[in-house]
């Protein structure tokens, strides 16, 4: 079961981080650049972990795995920030 639930919240994750090297800008930095920059901080992001896990399962994991997902995106976006990269318009 745990096993099952580390495995949406993963795919959860990589659902809402796209690292395709065009939704962040940063003056001169090339595709490849972004790229590397989005998977780096797309690893520190995951490295958030799971948050407890409350063993209530249902609609109460679901919300723990919304919460999990928000985390984790807004990780990755503070590090991008950090990097010096900018959200593409």
């Amino acid at each position: 079961m745990r096993v099952a639930v580390v495995s949406l919240a993963l795919l959860l994750a990589g659902c809402a981080l796209d690292l395709g090297g065009v939704e962040w800008r940063k003056p001169g930095a090339m595709v490849q650049e972004v790229t590397v920059a989005e998977v780096e901080c797309a690893r520190k992001a995951l490295e958030i972990g799971p948050g407890p896990d409350l063993i209530l399962g249902g609609l109460l994991d679901v919300g723990r795995l919304a919460i999990q997902e928000l985390r984790q995106a807004t990780a990755f976006n503070s590090c991008m920030t950090g990097a010096g990269y900018q959200r593409a318009s």
